[in-house]
């Protein structure tokens, strides 16, 4: 995705997702090949709808995100069209029937897989293996927010808890050591 800004005009050249372009209607924006264009004034309403829609806002600033698991046994919030969304942002997709499943740049398989084949050729679907998890970097914090109280969604935290567990045990042996040592 390029965002750029000149003349008083917020230009965005992205890929194509359903949701933007309704979105981009609705605040003014206006398609001039190959980018939509928006009144510079709107800049709030296009950042919220590129991070909603894409994760990221391009140069109108810097967006906070978090990593999730998609435990595709249980998420089933997202399933939309051959696609698979967090938010609004396409993570896993099958343009065909008898296609693979093309994941995002920010996605990434942990455990399970997919059908190779699924749905019609008019709609193609995505079909989970049990136990298929998908990582999902960069998912902004607003979206995260939405969707964290929905089955099959795990923030992923980046603190080693089995670690800090581990270092935890030994701090308090040492303390006792010297809890010991100074009773004497």
């Amino acid at each position: 995705m390029k965002v750029t800004v000149e003349n008083e005009k917020i230009k965005v050249n992205s890929p194509y997702n359903k949701s933007f372009v309704a979105g981009a209607k609705q605040i003014q924006g206006k398609w001039n090949a190959p980018c939509w264009v928006f009144p510079e004034e709107n800049k709030e309403a296009v950042k919220a709808l590129l991070i909603e829609c894409y994760g990221e806002c391009g140069e109108l600033g810097a967006v906070s995100t978090v990593t999730v698991d998609l435990d595709l046994d249980t998420y089933t919030e997202g399933y939309e069209d051959g696609e698979i969304r967090v938010g609004s942002i396409v993570v896993l997709k099958r343009l065909y029937r008898d296609r693979e499943v093309i994941f995002s740049d920010n996605a990434m398989l942990i455990s399970g897989g997919f059908a190779t084949s699924g749905g019609s050729a008019k709609n193609p679907r995505i079909s989970a293996d049990e136990g298929t998890i998908v990582r999902v970097k960069g998912v902004p914090e607003t979206i995260y927010s939405k969707i964290k109280d929905h089955e099959g969604v795990k923030l992923v935290s980046d603190i080693d808890v089995e670690s800090l567990k581990a270092e935890r045990e030994k701090l308090l042996k040492r303390i006792a050591e010297i809890d010991g040592l100074l009773a004497l």
